[in-house]
């Protein structure tokens, strides 16, 4: 099956098929959902052409399934395991380019000890470790900390257990740069694919690989 996406740079015309017979892939490694679920949601019904007031108003009556709706609405997404032994042999020279100096506290301890969703005046965990890491991974970090999959992965959750929770209960910034457009998360998933895989169309030169001019 092929499916023709429609783009002012040139349509594109994706071999379905032919991504979904390589042996080693799932429709997870893909679409926002199980590798086991038999009808995963197609891209356009979550990413819109364009974020506007009127998507967000009307985006529930997509009729989408719970499980659908938790590719969003990520009850159980979590923080990929840190490697603490990993960034002090490879990446830092001093604790204190992670953790604060003796004038905040005596000795390296866990963020959250001090972090937490207060109101002390002390940065949330999450607004503490997204400034912290992205000193370093400045890549990463870029774009309304767009590229969230580089700490965090989504977990399927068990459609009795979705729990609706609000863009704005984690991402401080519109939900137009929380989740991404559909080119940009066309161009996010298939290029990164195929960087990884070091073959096939990705990188600012290879447009022509899948635009039809």
């Amino acid at each position: 099956m092929k499916v023709l996406l429609e783009s002012k740079g040139g349509n594109v015309l994706f071999t379905h098929q032919q991504h979904a017979d390589m042996g080693d892939m799932r429709c997870g490694d893909c679409h926002h959902t199980s590798g086991e679920d038999p009808n995963p949601p197609r891209c356009t019904d979550c990413h819109p052409a364009k974020f506007s007031a009127q998507y967000l108003e009307e985006h529930t009556e997509l009729n989408m399934s719970p499980q659908q709706c938790a590719s969003c609405h990520h009850p159980r997404a979590d923080i990929s395991p840190f490697d603490h032994d990993l960034h002090v042999d490879e990446y830092t020279s001093d604790c204190t380019d992670c953790h604060h100096d003796t004038d905040i506290e005596d000795e390296p301890q866990q963020c959250s000890n001090c972090h937490e969703e207060t109101d002390s005046g002390i940065p949330s965990l999450m607004n503490a470790a997204h400034e912290r890491c992205a000193n370093c991974h400045e890549e990463d970090f870029s774009d309304s900390y767009r590229n969230c999959g580089f700490c965090h992965k989504r977990l399927p959750a068990p459609a009795d257990e979705v729990d609706y929770t609000p863009c704005a209960d984690c991402h401080s910034e519109p939900v137009s740069n929380s989740v991404p457009s559909r080119v940009a998360a066309f161009h996010q998933q298939c290029q990164g694919c195929h960087e990884k895989a070091g073959t096939g169309p990705y990188g600012k030169d290879a447009c022509y690989q899948c635009h039809i001019q």
